[in-house]
């Protein structure tokens, strides 16, 4: 009776301790580290978050690479817009290092303005 009863401590401690040891990912503010910055803004930001893209209608190559452009301003990076392609929903600019090697290909979306990188 006594075993029986210890038994069973044993396994309602272990399971009530269960969730505690999880090995989830610890939460952070955002998704990434407050040393770490993410190459395109927050996708929800915050009090401390940064903007991500131009929040209005893009509707030309033009207007999509003078968002970028201004994206970049912004930051203090150094990158040329390359080739930009335009298609339904988006256009897909090309990013350059400044001596014209191609860094990354990024998305700009037409409704909302919004910069996310394709890599």
């Amino acid at each position: 009776m006594v075993v029986r009863m210890l038994v069973m401590i044993v396994i309602a401690i272990v399971l009530i301790s269960l969730p505690a040891a999880s090995s989830a990912q610890p939460w952070r503010y955002g998704m990434h580290d407050k040393y770490e910055r993410p190459p395109y803004g927050q996708f929800c930001p915050g009090l401390r978050g940064d903007p991500y893209g131009a929040r209005r209608l893009v509707r030309t190559t033009d207007e999509a690479k003078q968002v970028l452009e201004q994206y970049f301003e912004g930051t203090g990076r150094k990158v040329g817009i390359g080739n930009i392609e335009e298609r339904r929903w988006f256009f897909i600019a090309e990013l350059l290092s400044p001596e014209g090697v191609l860094i990354d290909k990024a998305i700009v979306d037409k409704r909302t303005g919004r910069i996310r990188s394709i890599y």
